[in-house]
């Protein structure tokens, strides 16, 4: 009997010890399963480091992002440099402005309702107007219509109109005049029209006072020709123009006023970018612009208004033409060469086809 109890003892003993090292297997092969590829691949730190696994993880990830951010963190832009993939403009207030835009000198109310339209519709963002030219009220509509239909927002739009001399001794009431006129809350660029002494500080203090109040966004002069002109103004204000808006084409390349304005980051802007009406024709003749033009299968029109981007000048031709306000926008897939600049820079003549 005894040695019948022992063997039961000692088999029991056995099963017991089996069980164990069965669960003992079990639990090794859990713990030592990867849950995923990438933690089976993680460097195990060393038992007796002194670094903890999170600053590991840490130290290893650091660098890479740092270096990721530096090479995704977009250039800053400097004042007054021409964007031409973006077709911007930085302005010396720190708002970017369209470099190409519809100008709507000698279109009547309607006319510019339309233009302002299809410009809008064909991708342009800047349009140009002025409260001589009779007009705003078109503008206004024609970018209404655009608005309303979707395909662009009033935020996308870059509204230029001009203050008349004639309004200068009363700024303040027409700032309001012309913002009632487009249907506006704001006007992005309001321009003094020319200079004129006796009164011209004044109307621009008006405006300068119309930026703090929030109904201008920026502020700029148009057609003074003397860099002692301008200084004269700017030496008696506060704020310094976002840009000056003058004759400026091939054969008058405002040189002299170009150079003087960059010291404030002010940028100039072209009217009569394709010369003029009456006048195209003769930059567009010119045998050195069409060869050009020839070379690259676009138009003179075209060369010119590439060249203005180029040279760092804003332009805004104008057009009642559906067709062509469609051509004058279409000068973004081609580039004039350095040979290609030098010999339109070799055309300013510094004669202008106006004389206002």
């Amino acid at each position: 009997m005894k040695k019948l109890h022992v063997l039961l003892a000692l088999l029991l003993t056995c099963l017991l010890l089996a069980g164990c090292a069965g669960d003992t297997s079990r639990t090794v092969e859990s713990s030592e399963r990867p849950e995923s590829s990438s933690q089976a691949a993680a460097p195990t730190p060393a038992a007796d480091s002194k670094i903890p696994s999170s600053s590991l993880a840490e130290e290893a990830s650091v660098e890479p992002e740092s270096s990721q951010a530096e090479s995704e963190a977009p250039a800053e832009k400097a004042v007054g440099e021409f964007d031409l993939e973006s077709g911007t403009v930085l302005l010396n207030n720190g708002i970017e402005m369209p470099i190409l835009g519809i100008g709507c000198f000698r279109l009547s109310s309607e006319e510019a309702e339309n233009s302002v339209y299809w410009a809008l519709k064909d991708g342009y963002r800047l349009i140009d107007t002025a409260r001589i030219y009779g007009n705003e009220d078109g503008v206004g509509r024609g970018i209404r219509r655009a608005i309303n239909e979707g395909f662009v927002t009033r935020e996308e739009i870059f509204v230029t109109t001009k203050m008349w001399t004639s309004d200068y001794d009363d700024g303040p009431a027409a700032i309001d005049a012309s913002l009632q006129r487009l249907g506006l809350d704001y006007i992005d660029l309001m321009i003094l029209h020319h200079s004129q002494p006796e009164n011209d500080v004044a109307a621009y203090q008006a405006m300068e006072q119309a930026v703090t109040d929030g109904k201008l966004r920026s502020i700029g002069l148009s057609n003074y020709y003397e860099p002692e002109d301008f200084d004269r103004l700017i030496s008696a204000t506060t704020m310094k123009p976002a840009l000056i808006q003058n004759e400026t084409h091939p054969y008058h390349q405002s040189t002299v006023m170009k150079e003087h304005i960059a010291q404030y980051g002010t940028v100039m802007e072209s009217w009569f970018p394709l010369g003029g009406r009456g006048n195209t024709q003769t930059l567009f003749n010119d045998e050195a612009i069409s060869a050009i033009a020839a070379a690259h299968g676009k138009t003179s029109a075209q060369v010119i208004l590439r060249w203005h981007l180029q040279a760092g000048n804003i332009a805004i031709p104008g057009s009642s033409n559906e067709a062509h306000i469609q051509e004058n926008f279409e000068i973004f897939d081609f580039a004039l060469t350095d040979e290609e600049m030098a010999r339109m820079t070799a055309l300013d003549k510094n004669d202008r086809f106006a004389d206002y």
